[in-house]
């Protein structure tokens, strides 16, 4: 798809994204620091937006919606939180970090100091 992916095509498309991009092209997220999105804005219209995230929009919008109206349920919503952290031991940061030690930075480990 990235062959022929015409983000700005997505946006002519989406009304809500054009909202959206239009905000943050505004300054209304950035007063007391111009320009720090602006790199992001280009990213996504004028650099060609590689990760299509353009074309994700309508997805992450919905997404968003379906979690919003499961946080409105309080039960499901500590069922399904307290299962995702059961489930996500594999993408713990500690065991990140030391497989990028050991397969990149190779640095001595650190103890850690004592609790108490």
């Amino acid at each position: 798809m990235r062959k022929t992916y015409n983000p700005q095509a997505v946006i002519d498309a989406n009304d809500d994204l054009k909202r959206v991009l239009a905000l943050i092209k505004s300054g209304h997220f950035n007063q007391v620091d111009p320009g720090i999105f602006d790199d992001i804005i280009s990213t996504l219209t004028t650099w060609g937006d590689y990760w299509m995230v353009c074309c994700d929009f309508g997805d992450y919008v919905k997404a968003q919606a379906r979690a919003s109206a499961l946080y409105l349920d309080q039960d499901r919503w500590t069922i399904s939180s307290i299962m995702n952290s059961a489930a996500s031991g594999k993408f713990s940061t500690d065991r990140t970090i030391s497989e990028y030690n050991r397969d990149i930075w190779t640095l001595a480990t650190v103890p850690a100091l004592p609790v108490g």
